[in-house]
């Protein structure tokens, strides 16, 4: 079972490194940046694209607010079960009140 944990787990860590690296691209041959890559408004003062970095923290930005709305959801459904579990209970203990005293 361990060992088949950890081939998923080998598996998606791999999946997800080649997908990353997909994403990586040159922007020039030289050591030094092209006038080109310069002149875009999304690069540092350095000369470096950050663009594929704004992206990532977009990104990661939408998936921690959904990660926020998937715990809200979820201590939601959790406080609503409680409360049918509780309403439950009080209809049970009522039923076993009118059975007891009841029909005599």
């Amino acid at each position: 079972m361990k060992l088949r944990i950890f081939t998923i787990l080998g598996s998606f860590a791999l999946l997800l490194i080649a997908g990353c690296a997909s994403d990586f691209e040159s922007t020039s041959s030289g050591s030094e940046p092209s006038s080109e890559s310069t002149s875009s408004g999304s690069e540092s003062s350095s000369g470096v694209d950050t663009s594929s970095i704004d992206e990532f923290n977009a990104n990661q930005q939408r998936i921690n607010e959904q990660m926020a709305l998937d715990a809200a959801n979820a201590a939601a459904f959790q406080q609503n079960a409680g409360a049918m579990a509780a309403a439950q209970q009080t209809e049970n203990q009522a039923n076993a009140q009118f059975n007891q005293n009841g029909l005599q």
